[in-house]
């Protein structure tokens, strides 16, 4: 009877261990196993796609592009430890919440000067032109 006692809680034990591995495994493709799981993870670059410009928001205050041409894509990046936004006065674009390591896009298709502001922080302010 003890062999067979021994034989159950072997089995329960590699049942166990086996459970264990196979859940430790789909944690780790999940959080970034595969090249999507790992681009989904990952935070935005900070350099914009070709064409592009950028935008860094770091220390609580705004930098980088300032004056862009019609049908730029401006990628705004936070690297600061706060959350921030990214909003045009003018209601043009709002970004809503952008985490620590998070990136918002927009692409410009009117020219003007628009000013903004950071939603959570009234220190932050800046303008960005926009030429034809």
């Amino acid at each position: 009877m003890h062999v067979l006692l021994g034989m159950n809680t072997n089995r329960l034990s590699l049942r166990t261990t086996l459970a264990a591995s196979a859940s430790l495994l789909l944690t780790l493709t999940a959080c970034g196993g595969g090249d999507d799981a790992s681009s989904a993870a990952e935070p935005a670059a900070t350099a914009p796609a070709t064409g592009g410009a950028a935008i860094t928001i770091a220390g609580f205050a705004f930098s980088g592009a300032t004056e862009v041409a019609v049908g730029t894509t401006v990628t705004v990046t936070n690297d600061d430890s706060a959350t921030h936004t990214w909003t045009s006065e003018d209601g043009t674009f709002d970004s809503g919440s952008i985490a620590p390591g998070e990136s918002f896009e927009f692409t410009f298709d009117t020219a003007g000067t628009f000013a903004y502001h950071c939603n959570f922080h009234a220190s932050m302010q800046g303008t960005i032109t926009v030429t034809a």
